[in-house]
């Protein structure tokens, strides 16, 4: 196998990875339950029926959370008369980890393929990194080239970095579902 030029700059990845934990407490406030451990608080505040909380695993109450952001509302698309959003579901919610799945809606196939990737979040350690990318699974630090799966060289820190600029975006343009109606009549 051909040697790589390539080196991992692990202080810009986890730096990268970091800032991805921030954007991502933004945009889903109730994960900061996993920093200060007040999951019963966000059960009661829950609307709908109550989820039971259980003293052993209080941070399950998360689980199955949806966020949306609309991002923009292109009327028509090739058939598609819907806005487009961008969607983060805490799929699985554990003491120290969590992992979020972040799709933008709706599908877009006749022009590209949608943003879609498994992100798993360390609270412990304050990072989040993406664990799967559309379907491509356990990305390494650093691949030869050429490869067989043609990855770049420093494909899972590219694909970091996409996660970033991609809460960025939601951050600066999405309006969350959840936002009050501050329009007056």
């Amino acid at each position: 196998m051909p040697k790589s030029d390539y080196s991992v700059d692990l202080i810009k990845q986890m730096a990268e990875c970091d800032a991805n934990y921030i954007r991502l407490l933004k945009l889903v406030p109730e994960m900061s339950a996993y920093l200060d451990r007040s999951f019963a608080n966000i059960a009661a505040a829950d609307e709908g029926p109550s989820r039971a909380v259980s003293d052993e695993e209080p941070e399950k109450a998360l689980e199955g959370r949806v966020t949306r952001f609309c991002l923009a509302d292109y009327g028509d698309m090739g058939g598609v008369n819907e806005p487009v959003t961008v969607e983060i579901k805490i799929l699985e919610a554990f003491k120290y980890t969590s992992t979020l799945e972040i799709v933008q809606k709706p599908e877009l196939t006749q022009w590209i393929n949608n943003p879609s990737m498994l992100v798993r979040v360390y609270h412990d350690a304050s990072t989040a990194e993406v664990i799967s990318y559309q379907g491509h699974r356990k990305l390494k630090p650093r691949y030869a080239k050429p490869n067989p799966e043609m990855y770049h060289s420093d494909e899972k820190m590219q694909v970091n970095q996409f996660l970033g600029e991609w809460l960025t975006h939601c951050l600066r343009s999405g309006i969350s579902e959840k936002a009050p109606d501050l329009i007056s009549s």
